[in-house]
């Protein structure tokens, strides 16, 4: 966030798993950037690849969890990743 701004990272239980939210006061998106979030190689940015959050969309998924993204240029955007909660480990593994 250039020139400063909030970022705010919460976790919460739910439904034996976890949501983990994060959110920032910076610049925001416009619907269409919003819509294209998760494309291979797409960014809003000069430098970079366009990969990060295509990466994080595929890891949070592989675990069983999803990923919301909610933004409004010029207010900011909201990060949600809900996690299931592990498999249990049975006693005497090992």
């Amino acid at each position: 966030m250039r020139g400063g701004g909030r970022l705010d990272i919460a976790t919460r239980p739910a439904d034996g798993g976890a949501v983990i939210e994060i959110e920032d006061t910076g610049v925001g998106m416009d619907k269409d950037a919003l819509s294209r979030l998760f494309e291979p190689y797409f960014s809003t940015k000069a430098t970079g690849t366009g990969l990060g959050l295509t990466i994080a969309k595929r890891n949070v998924e592989l675990n069983g969890g999803t990923i919301e993204v909610s933004s409004e240029k010029g207010r900011g955007t909201t990060v949600t990743i809900t996690l299931p909660a592990p498999p249990a480990i049975s006693a005497g593994r090992g």
